[in-house]
């Protein structure tokens, strides 16, 4: 007796034109670079180990982690406020202020860039304003404050709505069974609401956190030489050296710190939404 050919379910169809999209422009294009830095020219780990003793490798990764770990502060310290107002408004006026922290994803990162360049060039806004402090209307455009400046302004509202999405499920209710218990209000928020804030501010963090490891446009237009992070060391090695094997050991680097900062923070935090839960 013949068994019955199974027909794929509409279902299956559906799920697997985004697999097969991810495979050939993700998957495929990851998997050999991985490939080519542990076998390019030689099979070995030779790149990765002239990458980690070459002195400019070394200052540019140093380089990236802190102005990474600037711009993730400082979008937690102006998006949680922003993110804990959105939460108490009522739904019209946090779609409304949601709506407002949106806006900047309808321009181009490059016009965003451009407009940082015109701001905090000489003899600009910023310059002008801060001239009878400075004396002078030298801008900061090419330094690293131009480049966290407008870091912060592009990846800004990425933390914002990720801690604002974990806000959303807190119960308020637990704060005012704490204030009826004798907590003031600063303690109540202190001891029962910001600990259950925690997840959602390390979800956004860790999120600007590593989209600062490899961004590109923004410092590569406003910032200097002594702002040159990893991604631009990256494309150098590959359009100006043509050095493919050095450009894919310094690409896996990157991936595999931001992998393993995945796993220790969802670890650590027992992370949800984000990351998950463990």
């Amino acid at each position: 007796m013949r068994r019955k050919r199974r027909t794929p379910s509409f279902t299956t169809i559906v799920l697997l034109v985004p697999l097969l999209y991810m495979t050939v422009v993700y998957v495929i294009p990851v998997g050999q670079t991985l490939l080519d830095s542990a076998t390019e020219p030689v099979v070995g780990f030779g790149n990765f180990t002239a990458a980690l003793t070459d002195p400019i490798v070394q200052r540019v990764l140093l380089i990236t982690l802190r102005i990474s770990v600037e711009v993730a502060v400082i979008c937690l310290v102006l998006g949680l406020p922003v993110a804990y107002f959105m939460s108490r408004l009522p739904a019209r006026r946090a779609r409304l202020v949601a709506l407002l922290v949106i806006i900047p994803f309808w321009t181009s990162v490059l016009v965003r860039s451009f407009a940082w360049i015109v701001l905090l060039g000489d003899d600009g806004v910023v310059a002008k304003l801060l001239s009878p402090f400075t004396g002078g209307t030298s801008g900061l455009l090419y330094s690293e404050p131009a480049v966290v400046i407008s870091m912060v302004h592009v990846l800004l509202p990425f933390t914002i709505l990720i801690i604002k999405s974990t806000l959303d499920q807190i119960d308020y209710s637990l704060m005012r069974a704490a204030r009826t218990l004798g907590a003031g209000p600063v303690r109540a928020f202190v001891r029962v609401y910001l600990p259950l804030a925690v997840p959602a501010a390390v979800s956004g963090t860790m999120l600007v956190f590593i989209m600062g490891l490899g961004y590109y446009i923004t410092p590569a237009l406003v910032g200097g030489p002594r702002q040159t992070m990893i991604a631009m060391l990256i494309e150098r090695k590959v359009n100006v050296t043509f050095d493919w094997p050095g450009a894919a050991a310094l690409s896996t680097m990157l991936l595999v710190a931001s992998v393993v900062l995945y796993f220790v923070i969802r670890k650590l935090t027992k992370v949800q939404g984000l990351v998950g839960v463990q």
